[in-house]
């Protein structure tokens, strides 16, 4: 019997190191479970409370793509990432299209500007050329007409600042406007 007893309390005492056991793990798991949920819960508000970027906005684009790869080295692991990495991957090629089409427009718009300077220039030298021959009906056309289309280009004018020929041109129309005056 003191036998039985002793058996007993050793059964006894092994479920209560099973049961402790098992309460102890179950709390560690479950704290870890609330960290985990929590940590992922936390990242995904970060993630969702970053502006979205228009998709032709490439300052909102570039913004978006820093601030997604500060959280991405900040947190490696977490079941978003995959998503944020390939998100990542389509910013990047979103930017590189916008800045090439920023600098195929800038590259367009120079040629203009170069094409409407050659144009000014050839006007204003056909001017020239009509007053030498002392055409100066036609010399006045020209020099109207070179001075429209640096006009054209815009206050800034070609690379930035207005035509060079642009105030010696206004004094030939103002000249040869004079002369038709005087001459009717």
């Amino acid at each position: 019997m003191i036998r039985d007893a002793n058996f007993e309390d050793l059964r006894r005492a092994a479920n209560r190191r099973h049961l402790v056991h098992l309460v102890l793990g179950s709390m560690v798991l479950s704290t870890l479970l609330t960290v985990g949920v929590t940590r992922e819960v936390k990242i995904h508000r970060k993630v969702g409370a970053l502006m979205p970027a228009d998709a032709g906005d490439l300052s909102a684009l570039e913004q978006r793509h820093v601030d997604l790869e500060r959280i991405s080295r900040t947190h490696h692991f977490w079941s978003g990432a995959f998503g944020v990495r390939g998100e990542l991957s389509d910013l990047t090629v979103a930017i590189a299209e916008l800045r090439r089409a920023a600098e195929a427009r800038a590259a367009e718009s120079n040629r203009e500007e170069a094409r409407l300077c050659d144009e000014a220039e050839l006007q204003r030298i056909r001017g020239l050329a009509a007053v030498e021959r002392g055409r100066y009906s036609e010399a006045l056309d020209h020099f109207k007409a070179a001075l429209e289309v640096s006009d054209s280009v815009g206050p800034a004018g070609f690379a930035g600042g207005p035509w060079s020929h642009r105030e010696q041109v206004l004094l030939d129309i103002v000249a040869l406007q004079q002369w038709e005056a005087k001459r009717r």
